[in-house]
């Protein structure tokens, strides 16, 4: 445990002033930002406004589906990529194997770190939702938001998503060491993220389908929230352990 929580500690400080770690606030800040601009620009017509619960709801849910489909699964992957490419470079990862500490933690505290950043990104949009609504409550009032936000809608959601995203993590984590190219690991994830917005459309594959996991939480009033959190979170442990063999086995350029 010691030598794992030096290993995260050298690797939290590779991350100051890294793109890595602005990306955890740039990333939601775009996502929320970009749904504010659509909604304060757009024609809520002539009618009365929604009740306030139900303007709250459509503006989170809104903001969680753009960031569940799209920016979470390439965040993952820009990010896992990123990570790893502090080792690949100039092959830093013979400097650091060479070091006189057990050589799985290298691999844990990577992933460990991946999803730190995910969840500081995921914190971010939670209070920048809050801040969104409450900034439309005043540039969109015939939208309806109004009073606090719904946070027992929002945090058992954000939660889910977060949870959901596990497997994904686990995966580019092992993708992004596995492989030297930052453009292999990236355009796998472009590709996986592609196809998980189409796959997530359906009821058979898309609760299935690792990238289109977070988005199911959000699902059919949340009736498959349970399955894939629990799925993530098995499949997650079983692609760590995969990955952890394959790290101990394999000769890391």
């Amino acid at each position: 445990m010691n030598a794992l929580a030096r290993a995260l500690s050298a690797e939290t400080l590779k991350l100051r002033g890294t793109l890595a770690l602005w990306l955890s606030l740039i990333a939601p800040t775009v996502v929320v930002a970009l749904f504010v601009l659509q909604l304060t620009f757009s024609n809520m017509g002539d009618g009365p406004p929604d009740p306030p619960d139900e303007a709250w709801f459509m503006f989170a849910q809104g903001t969680l589906i753009v960031w569940t489909f799209l920016m979470l699964p390439l965040f993952v992957t820009l990010e896992s990529a990123l990570l790893a490419g502090l080792e690949h470079a100039n092959h830093q990862w013979r400097h650091l194997l060479a070091l006189p500490v057990p050589r799985g933690v290298h691999y844990l505290a990577k992933q460990f770190v991946l999803i730190g950043l995910v969840a500081l990104a995921m914190a971010v949009l939670l209070v920048l939702i809050a801040l969104g609504g409450w900034l439309l409550g005043h540039l969109q009032p015939r939208l309806g938001i109004a009073g606090p936000p719904p946070w027992e809608l929002l945090l058992p959601r954000i939660g889910g998503v977060f949870a959901a995203a596990l497997l994904i993590i686990a995966l580019h984590t092992w993708l992004a060491i596995r492989w030297r190219s930052f453009t292999v690991a990236v355009s796998i994830g472009m590709v996986a993220t592609v196809a998980g917005y189409l796959i997530g459309q359906s009821d058979r594959f898309g609760p299935l389908y690792p990238w289109s996991m977070p988005a199911q939480v959000l699902a059919d009033k949340g009736e498959r929230f349970e399955f894939v959190v629990i799925a993530s979170v098995l499949g997650a442990v079983v692609v760590t352990l995969i990955g952890f063999v394959d790290f101990l086995r394999r000769e890391v350029e």
